[in-house]
């Protein structure tokens, strides 16, 4: 995937987190709904300016707005592939199980 892509994918998902609208994020960075939808999309690519607004927006630094690394989880993956997984990584099942008892009221 291109990195305009990875990162429009990152900043709708960042977004997303935030529960803002493209609309209300477009606002506070000013730029036009329209442009951030191609920026989303991964048709345009961001000036440096539009990225610094985008962080201070977010209230996030640059490394967490090009952090891709978990950004193309396979739709399709199993259950049993992710526990596979886990099983094989003794630290990451440790993590994982940390954030699922923190994510449990």
């Amino acid at each position: 995937m291109s990195i305009k892509k990875n990162l429009g994918n990152r900043i709708r998902e960042i977004r997303n987190s935030r529960s803002l609208t493209q609309e209300a994020l477009a606002e506070k960075i000013n730029l036009s709904a329209k442009s951030l939808s191609q920026i989303e999309l991964g048709n345009n690519f961001v000036s440096a300016e539009t990225l610094e607004d985008l962080c201070v927006a977010l209230d996030i630094t640059p490394n967490v707005l090009f952090d891709f690394k978990y950004s193309d989880v396979p739709e399709d993956i199993s259950l049993d592939e992710i526990i596979k997984r886990l099983k094989n990584n003794p630290n990451l099942l440790k993590t994982v199980y940390r954030i699922v008892m923190a994510l449990d009221y």
